[in-house]
């Protein structure tokens, strides 16, 4: 999601509403499995301190792993974004005129993953199957 540094320069504040959309690569290293209906709305403005700054709202769903089935599990999230990114001049200069916060995005999302997801209706977990059960000891 590409920023036009030069508009955001001319007007010092942009509107933000649009669809995200995360290539491949973003899930390999997470346990967000995928997204679904993402959308970010918001701005990006240039703060009197020539500071690039973030405020939108994300909402969406995460695809994330069950603890117990590991089985998809949707994990909808509705987020704030209060974001200072750095000085204007160093992303102008540095970045040829576009400013790509995709990343930006993707940091805020992942640390509002929870720790673990369990699958809804999992009320009763069976402790044992076809030729095992779970057993615990009293040492």
């Amino acid at each position: 999601m590409k920023i036009d540094l030069f508009k955001l320069n001319n007007f010092n504040e942009l509107n933000i509403d649009d669809d995200i959309v995360f290539p491949e690569e973003y899930y390999d290293r997470h346990f967000i499995r995928n997204t679904k209906n993402l959308h970010i709305k918001g701005n990006i403005a240039i703060n009197i301190q020539d500071e690039i700054v973030i405020s939108a709202t994300i909402d969406g769903v995460l695809v994330l792993e069950c603890a117990i089935t590991l089985e998809d599990v949707d994990y909808p999230i509705n987020m704030e974004i209060e974001e200072n990114i750095g000085n204007f001049e160093d992303f102008y200069n540095k970045n040829k005129n576009s400013l790509d916060i995709l990343p930006i995005i993707w940091e805020n999302i992942v640390s509002e993953v929870p720790i673990k997801v369990v699958k809804e209706g999992l009320d009763h977990i069976s402790l044992s199957g076809d030729g095992w059960k779970f057993e615990t000891s009293n040492e």
